[in-house]
């Protein structure tokens, strides 16, 4: 027995019908009916006499009802109760973006799990200097970044979070869009870009610049761009959660797989946040 069983109870007890209960109650006559019948059969007595005349509780299901009742208002009373005393503790944690990402849903598992509430700040300049300086000045409590050596050299932590495979991103019309994955040689000769410039983030794409002589240049992430580099003939190299949403461009991956990290970039004294956290939801890994 549950509570929407229990209300469902109470409120056709009160109102005498079941067609007149299934309006209030927002369902069907026969769901609810079938709902007395799973109670009755619990409990082990009738709750209700039904007859033409009408629908009308039995001894038993009178004295039920009015135990129930005062049970059931103050089941309610109490979650109420908590609720306050839950949203009263609610800490905002505001995390700096730059665009939105496949960690929305350890977002909201933290969320669902936890006392906190993220707020989600994207970037009004797509800048390192930016962003960096609103986490030292405290308008963020985290930066959703790569792993990368500046952030080091700058005194903050990183903690990755997600763990994906990098893939190519191209027009189905692209001489390379019906393999089942692309090895590294394959895209000698090609146009490629990526979303960065050449930093720790993407140190194994410009090691294949320097070993197989790549056309490999940093272009800032964004969807209409691309789609035109790719409507052009060109290659995107992008994350493999973040390609998913270009179809019908064709996504495919990289082999051998070449590991891409999303993870948080905080102040020292950030740790214990981050680690209640960490408590609410697990990392992701692909």
């Amino acid at each position: 027995m549950n509570t929407v069983q229990i209300k469902n109870f109470l409120v056709i007890a009160e109102i005498g019908s079941f067609t007149k209960a299934e309006e209030t109650l927002n369902t069907t006559k026969t769901a609810l009916k079938k709902q007395i019948d799973t109670m009755e059969l619990e409990l082990e007595f009738p709750l209700f006499v039904r007859s033409t005349k009408g629908l009308y509780l039995t001894k038993a299901g009178q004295v039920f009802y009015d135990k129930v009742k005062d049970m059931y208002q103050s089941y309610l009373d109490t979650v109420t109760e908590c609720k306050k005393i839950y949203f009263s503790n609610t800490r905002d944690i505001r995390i700096g973006m730059y665009s939105i990402t496949e960690m929305l849903n350890w977002y909201m598992d933290v969320e669902r799990n936890s006392h906190f509430k993220i707020q989600q700040i994207l970037s009004t300049a797509n800048t390192h200097e930016y962003n960096f300086r609103m986490l030292m000045d405290g308008s963020i409590d985290f930066l959703e970044y790569e792993d990368n050596e500046q952030l080091y050299r700058r005194g903050f932590c990183y903690t990755k979070i997600i763990e994906d495979d990098l893939c190519c991103i191209m027009s189905p019309n692209h001489q390379l869009a019906d393999y089942k994955v692309i090895h590294p040689e394959e895209l000698c000769g090609y146009q490629i870009f990526c979303w960065t410039a050449k930093s720790s983030a993407t140190r194994a794409l410009f090691g294949y610049v320097d070993k197989l002589g790549w056309n490999l240049k940093g272009l800032p992430y964004s969807v209409e761009t691309i789609l035109n580099v790719c409507n052009e003939g060109n290659i995107y190299i992008l994350s493999r959660n973040s390609a998913a949403m270009f179809h019908p461009l064709r996504v495919i991956p990289i082999a051998p797989r070449i590991p891409y990290c999303r993870g948080l970039v905080y102040k020292p004294e950030k740790e214990g946040l981050l680690q209640e956290m960490l408590q609410a939801a697990k990392p992701k890994r692909s």
